[in-house]
């Protein structure tokens, strides 16, 4: 008689019969119940994922006496949202409440189009919590014409408490004179996993 894995799987030992075929499908027929009663058991993570759509031209004042520019990204699509991770959006928002208290996993991506802007010379994006306590921060320089559009990507994690604590994407650029040409801000996207059970 074929022995036991821990986790029930069948394997044939020296006094078993030689019958390779009906071991084969023995072990695949256990394989297969175990995998069918563990995928029973998996719930998906707490999650959301936010797009906007709207382009957002910087700088805000022209011209700035300012070297930087600042902007919070605003986010008017939903995505996906799974587990309660949060409601759905009812409009365009720039601040994002997870609707559950724990530590998350934040990715934030900014699409920016290739150089085009005078005196521009870096960009930047970060994630920011209601205390405006920086929780992680990208900056690049401007990539060259040829590169074509390019993607600001931040990621980082931070404990929210599911009632008050909100994120925000600002966006960041740095110039080396207060007037700054023409430049757009493209699609963001905003995507959060709940990484604690509580």
């Amino acid at each position: 008689m074929p022995a036991l894995t821990p986790r029930g799987y069948p394997y044939s030992v020296p006094g078993d019969p030689a019958d390779i075929p009906q071991a084969l499908e023995d072990l695949a027929l256990a394989v297969d119940t175990d995998v069918e009663a563990v995928s029973q058991t998996i719930i998906a993570r707490p999650a959301f994922r936010l797009t906007g759509t709207t382009a957002v031209n910087m700088p805000l004042v022209v011209p700035s006496p300012s070297a930087f520019d600042n902007a919070v990204m605003s986010f008017n699509q939903t995505d996906a949202v799974t587990g309660g991770a949060m409601t759905p959006l009812a409009g365009p928002v720039t601040r994002v409440i997870p609707a559950l208290p724990g530590f998350w996993w934040i990715q934030g991506i900014v699409t920016i189009p290739r150089a085009g802007a005078a005196n521009l010379d870096a960009i930047g994006v970060s994630i920011q919590t209601a205390s405006t306590t920086l929780v992680r921060h990208n900056t690049h320089i401007v990539p060259p014409a040829t590169d074509g559009a390019n993607n600001l990507v931040v990621t980082s994690g931070v404990f929210m408490n599911g009632t008050t604590d909100y994120l925000e994407m600002v966006v960041t650029i740095n110039k080396t004179a207060t007037s700054l040409g023409s430049f757009t801000i493209n699609r963001r996207y905003l995507f959060g996993v709940r990484m604690t059970e509580t």
